[in-house]
């Protein structure tokens, strides 16, 4: 690889470094790191203390381990066959494309920027996966060359896309086909088709024939490799095995010599747009949306109708992937009333509080709010409407969203009991309220410590400190809205003489009371957003 490109690794790892050094120099980014740096030693605390019984054997393992990276391998193949080429930045793709490199030097660059950045995450998951393992360097050996296979093997199955374009009918393809249906015929005609077997009786013989045994052979040394025993000669050999394997594969990148080019700058603006909208809508906008029909115009409602009509047109398109929100839900509904013991009023409350702890970890479905425009920051300033109109326009949309999702499924259990529940109509009337005090404080501390939906940079603490500080904010929102409504309902109770409605109906208005006060909060902090100063990279 050229030496220019050697030292664009370099620059790019010392400018990673000094955007964290730089964040870290404000109050706002010490105060996130601090957080996310506490909430990672407690996580990685409990990791090592807390006595974890493995789930797998190596038996196991070994047995189903080549067979699972060989299906992910080829369903992220066959789901990204869309994009045929290899992935560049704009960056990459406007320099380094019109400079003096040739097509194997910036092949092997992008390989040798894969294995950088896969480091972080191959450390995050020896974390995770080192009960199954004898020792925490060969779980992290195995884990990093596994990684490094299934990013070598997607690059290869892409050159290849762009080479079968050209060479649709070349021998080599025609072989490629022929192989891979003789070995799955060889596997089935090995293992046979007993009447009555089920799937899960077939695959784990197949699993045990030779013919697969013979072609899983080089998955096999990951495993291997991850479940080594001794440091010398265990995992040096499985180690040695496992990275010729990937050197193989990087030896197959290079040797299918393609005009990828063309290919891979018109696939790589795609990706790149797709990957924007991403961070700003979340994965819900990983393919964009069509407009299949049009929302009515909304009254002007002093400036909050216009706000609200542009956020609910956004969420229309993607109206069928808001739809994970529901199945989420009904998930949930359906696994506790499944394991009711037949009291009726347990299971509810325990069902109701089961939906309210999963919707505040649902919201970043539906950011059609201040964190979807975090890229219309500086337009929305310019807008001729006082800030809390603006700010509750903008919160309008995700709380119809679950409010609807809240109803649909608090309908379904109505159904389910076959009566009307006071408890389920009481959910019912405080769910707007609830999603709108989980939304609005969401909104608020966007607004104070500004982020994108998704986080791409691999490490970053600031990050993890924000999420803990969501989570603890909705938290503290909700209980402080539950305390404001219980003392309300428990002093409309006792002065109406016991009534229950009454103090319903105080619970009722002192959480809207609360509700409302949020308003004015995001109005001030949407004031406070510096566009220069507090916008996201």
């Amino acid at each position: 690889m050229n030496r220019a490109l050697w030292l664009l690794l370099g620059l790019q790892m010392r400018g990673w470094l000094r955007s964290l050094t730089r964040r870290l120099a404000t109050v706002r980014g010490a105060v996130l790191t601090l957080v996310g740096l506490g909430a990672f030693v407690l996580w990685l605390t409990s990791v090592f203390l807390i006595k974890r019984s493995p789930s797998y054997t190596h038996d196991q393992i070994l047995e189903y381990g080549p067979a699972a990276l060989l299906s992910y391998c080829l369903f992220n193949a066959l789901s990204n066959s869309g994009e045929r080429g290899v992935y560049f930045s704009p960056g990459e793709v406007n320099f380094l494309f019109a400079a003096p490199f040739g097509r194997r030097e910036l092949l092997a660059y992008k390989i040798a920027v894969g294995f950088i950045f896969t480091l972080p995450s191959a450390l995050f998951m020896t974390l995770v996966l080192q009960i199954y393992a004898q020792s925490f360097l060969a779980a992290f050996v195995g884990v990093l060359l596994v990684l490094q296979f299934m990013q070598t093997f997607a690059m290869a199955v892409n050159l290849a896309a762009s080479a079968v374009e050209t060479r649709l009918f070349t021998a080599g393809r025609r072989a490629a086909a022929v192989a891979a249906v003789v070995l799955v015929g060889a596997i089935v005609w090995q293992t046979g088709l007993a009447p009555g077997e089920n799937v899960a009786d077939w695959l784990r013989k197949a699993t045990h024939t030779d013919v697969w045994r013979a072609a899983s052979t080089p998955l096999r040394y990951f495993f291997d490799a991850f479940l080594s025993e001794n440091l010398w000669p265990d995992l040096a050999w499985n180690g040695l095995l496992a990275l010729l394997v990937d050197l193989a594969l990087v030896g197959l990148v290079f040797g299918l010599d393609v005009q990828y080019m063309e290919a891979s700058a018109a696939v790589s603006a795609r990706i790149y747009a797709r990957l924007q909208r991403m961070r700003r809508v979340g994965p819900a906008a990983s393919r964009e949306g069509k407009a299949r029909f049009g929302l009515p115009i909304l009254p002007w409602w002093g400036g909050v109708g216009p706000i609200f009509w542009r956020q609910l047109t956004t969420a229309s398109r993607g109206a069928g992937r808001l739809g994970m929100s529901l199945v989420i839900l009904g998930g949930v509904l359906a696994a506790v009333l499944g394991m009711g013991d037949g009291n009726e009023q347990v299971a509810l409350l325990t069902l109701l509080a089961g939906a309210g702890f999963m919707t505040t970890f649902l919201t970043t479905l539906a950011p059609f709010d201040f964190r979807g425009d975090v890229d219309q920051m500086a337009l929305l300033k310019t807008l001729p409407s006082p800030a809390w109109r603006l700010a509750l326009g903008q919160v309008l949309t995700p709380v119809l969203i679950f409010t609807l999702i809240h109803w649909i499924a608090l309908a379904a259990v109505q159904w389910h009991f076959g009566r009307l529940d006071p408890l389920l109509l009481a959910a019912a009337a405080f769910a707007p309220l609830y999603n709108f005090v989980l939304v609005s404080v969401e909104n608020l501390l966007f607004l104070l410590f500004p982020t994108r939906v998704m986080v791409t940079t691999p490490g970053d603490f600031q990050a993890m400190g924000r999420n803990v500080l969501s989570q603890l904010g909705k938290i503290l929102g909700v209980g402080g809205a539950a305390l404001v409504a219980v003392l309300a309902g428990c002093i409309g109770f006792f002065l109406s003489g016991w009534n229950v409605y009454v103090g319903t109906a105080a619970a009722w208005a002192a959480t809207a009371l609360f509700a409302a006060t949020l308003v004015p909060l995001m109005g001030m902090a949407f004031q406070l957003y510096d566009v220069g100063r507090d916008a996201p990279p």
